[in-house]
């Protein structure tokens, strides 16, 4: 039998102010679907005895101390990881596409809310960038603190998808804030200058560390309906020009193709790992993804 797959609707977009829970809500029933510790790279810290009790593993008992004492005793330790994952939304315009449910914006920010949380359920460090205002990123450095996830939450339910793709690619505000022994996560359609990819990409592997880039498309990218006469409109700049739909049609497959290829090029020339996603599809390729990266870690 199949776990759940984990799709988003338009109730959820809708109650983005409650992105707390609907982002623990998803990430609980994905981890109880998973057959898998998702604990895995955390260190451990003794910090106590305690009696043993019917139910308790036989692994955590001391031998040792029973055939001194005669007594059974488990060990109690303190969960710890030095491990900070960093997520970098996109809040550039042309992320606020798509109707409903596959919203890029609205589908970036929900995935980025189900990886803080499940870093936490990890007691991993979440820290979370909104990239493209002409302010520079808004910053919030990783911290395992109780109240840091709402933080983030808040964050990124009050974003809006309003920035310039040509304010993605500089990350000097940020200094030297990413340590090793991290991931830099990227939420982005992509939609930028090749050079602006490429350096935001750099600049996170400068810092030694592992970059995931999650390609957002909606299904209007892939399929788009073009028929008869339309108009486009740029997002950036408010331009319009009127085409003819059917002749658009002909060209946009080859230039749709090619754009993908030269993204995930750019992605693999910087050993940086490539996860396409169109948002009609559910959030589990990508929190499996980040699991297997972060297992590697």
């Amino acid at each position: 039998m199949q776990d759940p797959a984990i799709r988003l609707d338009e109730s959820l977009l809708k109650a983005v102010h409650e992105l707390s829970l609907i982002a623990r809500h998803l990430v609980n029933g994905f981890l109880q679907g998973q057959h898998r510790s998702a604990m895995r790279g955390i260190s451990q810290e003794f910090i106590a005895y305690r009696p043993y009790l019917p139910g308790d593993p036989l692994k955590d008992v001391d031998w040792k101390l029973w055939g001194r004492s005669d007594h059974l005793f488990v060990r109690q330790f303190r969960h710890e990881s030095n491990f900070r994952g960093y997520i970098f939304v996109d809040t550039s315009k042309s992320m606020d596409y798509g109707t409903g449910a596959t919203n890029k914006f609205g589908y970036a920010r929900i995935l980025a809310a189900c990886l803080a949380s499940l870093m936490a359920a990890q007691l991993d460090a979440p820290g979370l960038t909104l990239l493209g205002s002409t302010k520079g990123p808004l910053w919030f450095p990783p911290s395992t603190r109780q109240d840091h996830l709402d933080t983030l939450f808040h964050a990124l339910g009050t974003a809006r998808a309003d920035g310039s793709a040509a304010d993605l690619g500089d990350l000097a505000a940020l200094g030297e804030e990413c340590r090793r022994r991290s991931l830099g996560i990227i939420i982005s359609d992509g939609l930028m200058e090749s050079n602006h990819l490429r350096d935001l990409i750099e600049q996170l592997r400068l810092r030694e560390m592992d970059v995931l880039f999650f390609h957002l498309l909606a299904p209007e990218e892939i399929n788009p309906p073009f028929t008869g006469e339309i108009v486009l409109e740029d997002s950036e700049t408010g331009q319009e020009i009127v085409i003819d739909g059917a002749s658009l049609k002909t060209d946009y497959a080859p230039r749709l193709a090619a754009f993908l290829a030269e993204t995930e090029r750019i992605c693999h020339g910087l050993e940086a790992h490539y996860c396409r996603l169109v948002t009609d599809e559910p959030l589990d390729e990508a929190l499996h993804r980040y699991l297997d990266q972060r297992e590697l870690l």
